[in-house]
């Protein structure tokens, strides 16, 4: 939401400073983002989005790591709905089969917005977000054939992640918090351990061997200058597999805005007790048009 944009125009003639801004409003945005951190991991990533209040995105990303067999590769299609108090959204994703895993995704989410100063110049807390998401992803993983399994096994596990956010603005800051919960449809004890290993979770700071359980995640960002907003997040997450320690990260980076385009930068740190801390930079960027 854009707040006082064109405010004099607009106390002489709202109207046609609507139509204005409805018109010059840019339809198109596209980024692109990568990763370099420890273990040679590397990531790239890169997006297309068309549409304003009815959105379509489109997105590429793919990783690799020194104890990868080739570079694993996803695509996602996005559909979505961003009004002035509601978002919501449908999300597909698949992962060809690369070091003999594979996955698909479906995910649907919703978020509410309130108001809570609506002032040209607000002094306090301004507005209050809270939302919610379900994502099924269905694992394959082939385990090849040994004495126990005559021939090899396509191993399936369906995961389902169900989660919670809400996000506070005021006074210049806003406080985003989320949590997950992860429930599965088999019991990992009954598994041979080649069929439990995923080489990645979730986002470029994991490449913990395991499958997660539940988690959360804090962010604070500070905006008071529009064209520069840094953050600084920490997230834990615990794991399906036991003793399999939880894993925390912590980041900070910053947001650099000009016009339509956008600038990332990133630094995180994943602490997992019995193993070295792994670190990566991410930086990305973004144009509308």
């Amino acid at each position: 939401m854009i707040r006082g944009l064109l405010l004099a125009l607009a106390l002489s003639c709202p109207a046609a400073v609507r139509a204005q801004e409805s018109e010059a409003r840019p339809l198109w945005k596209s980024g692109a983002r990568g990763t370099v951190g420890s273990a040679g991991y590397v990531g790239r990533g890169a997006y297309l989005q068309f549409g304003d209040v009815w959105r379509v995105k489109g997105s590429y990303s793919d990783y690799r790591f020194d104890a990868s067999t080739g570079t694993t590769r996803t695509g996602s299609v996005r559909g979505a709905y961003q009004g002035a108090n509601l978002a919501a959204g449908v999300t597909m994703s698949l992962t060809p089969r690369n070091d003999a895993y594979a996955n698909r995704a479906f995910g649907a989410d919703a978020g509410w917005t309130f108001l809570l100063d609506t002032s040209d110049e607000p002094s306090g807390l301004e507005e209050l977000e809270l939302g919610g998401w379900w994502t099924q992803t269905r694992h394959s993983q082939i385990v090849p054939a040994k004495a126990v399994f005559k021939t090899g096994r396509d191993i399936v596990i369906n995961q389902h992640d169900l989660g919670l956010s809400a996000a506070l603005t005021g006074w210049d800051f806003t406080l985003s918090l989320d949590a997950f919960r992860t429930l599965y449809d088999q019991d990992f004890s009954n598994l041979p351990a080649a069929a439990v290993r995923i080489p990645r979770l979730g986002q470029t700071a994991s490449l913990v061997n395991s499958f997660p359980e539940r988690g959360g995640a804090a962010r604070l960002e500070y905006a008071r200058w529009r064209a520069c907003v840094p953050f600084v997040s920490v997230s834990t997450t615990k794991y399906k597999l036991q003793p399999q320690p939880a894993s925390t990260t912590s980041a900070i980076g910053v947001a650099l805005k000009s016009g339509g385009a956008g600038l990332d930068l990133g630094f995180e740190r994943t602490h997992q007790a019995g193993a070295p801390d792994t670190r990566y930079f991410n930086f990305g960027g973004s144009f509308r048009f």
